[in-house]
Protein backbone atom coordinates (compact mmCIF):
# COMPACT_ATOMS: atom_id res chain seq x y z
CA UNK A 1 0.00 0.00 0.00
CA UNK A 2 0.90 3.47 -0.48
CA UNK A 3 0.47 6.44 2.21
CA UNK A 4 1.98 9.84 3.11
CA UNK A 5 3.93 8.04 5.28
CA UNK A 6 5.88 5.49 3.10
CA UNK A 7 6.50 8.61 -0.04
CA UNK A 8 6.61 6.78 -3.43
CA UNK A 9 7.87 3.56 -2.09
CA UNK A 10 4.81 0.71 -1.30
CA UNK A 11 4.80 -1.28 1.90
CA UNK A 12 3.20 -4.12 3.10
CA UNK A 13 0.48 -4.59 5.44
CA UNK A 14 -2.06 -7.46 7.40
CA UNK A 15 -5.34 -6.92 6.40
CA UNK A 16 -8.23 -8.07 7.86
CA UNK A 17 -12.46 -7.98 7.53
CA UNK A 18 -13.69 -6.66 10.76
CA UNK A 19 -17.35 -5.97 12.03
CA UNK A 20 -18.17 -2.51 13.08
CA UNK A 21 -21.03 -0.92 15.46
CA UNK A 22 -21.19 2.54 16.70
CA UNK A 23 -23.95 2.65 19.09
CA UNK A 24 -25.62 5.67 20.20
CA UNK A 25 -28.84 5.91 22.50
CA UNK A 26 -30.89 2.59 23.77
CA UNK A 27 -33.83 4.53 21.51
CA UNK A 28 -31.23 4.32 18.36
CA UNK A 29 -30.53 1.48 15.94
CA UNK A 30 -26.45 1.40 15.79
CA UNK A 31 -24.70 2.19 12.43
CA UNK A 32 -23.46 -1.63 12.01
CA UNK A 33 -21.89 -2.75 9.20
CA UNK A 34 -21.13 -7.16 8.82
CA UNK A 35 -17.55 -6.94 6.81
CA UNK A 36 -15.25 -3.53 6.94
CA UNK A 37 -11.70 -4.54 5.41
CA UNK A 38 -9.68 -2.91 7.70
CA UNK A 39 -5.27 -2.40 7.65
CA UNK A 40 -3.08 -2.61 10.63
CA UNK A 41 -0.67 -0.03 11.04
CA UNK A 42 1.55 1.32 13.86
CA UNK A 43 -0.78 4.38 15.53
CA UNK A 44 0.32 6.61 17.90
CA UNK A 45 -1.52 4.82 21.11
CA UNK A 46 0.81 7.35 22.99
CA UNK A 47 -2.19 10.17 22.16
CA UNK A 48 -5.11 7.56 22.86
CA UNK A 49 -5.33 6.77 19.24
CA UNK A 50 -6.25 2.84 18.67
CA UNK A 51 -7.89 3.24 15.31
CA UNK A 52 -8.85 5.65 12.36
CA UNK A 53 -12.31 5.75 11.09
CA UNK A 54 -12.23 6.62 7.24
CA UNK A 55 -14.50 8.56 4.62
CA UNK A 56 -15.66 5.18 3.88
CA UNK A 57 -17.81 4.90 7.30
CA UNK A 58 -17.74 8.75 7.77
CA UNK A 59 -19.71 9.13 4.23
CA UNK A 60 -22.74 6.97 5.88
CA UNK A 61 -22.78 9.55 8.75
CA UNK A 62 -22.83 13.45 9.18
CA UNK A 63 -19.63 14.42 12.00
CA UNK A 64 -19.71 17.91 13.38
CA UNK A 65 -16.21 19.47 14.47
CA UNK A 66 -16.04 21.83 16.87
CA UNK A 67 -12.36 22.74 16.81
CA UNK A 68 -12.11 25.56 18.85
CA UNK A 69 -13.62 22.81 21.78
CA UNK A 70 -12.01 19.73 20.56
CA UNK A 71 -15.55 18.22 20.82
CA UNK A 72 -17.61 16.23 17.59
CA UNK A 73 -20.65 14.94 17.16
CA UNK A 74 -21.40 11.99 15.13
CA UNK A 75 -25.16 11.60 13.48
CA UNK A 76 -26.50 8.88 11.19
Amino acid sequence: MHTPSTGSAPTTADQYDVGLAIFATQNQLPLFREIVPVIAAELLQSQGIHALIGRDILSQCVLYYNGASGTFTLAF
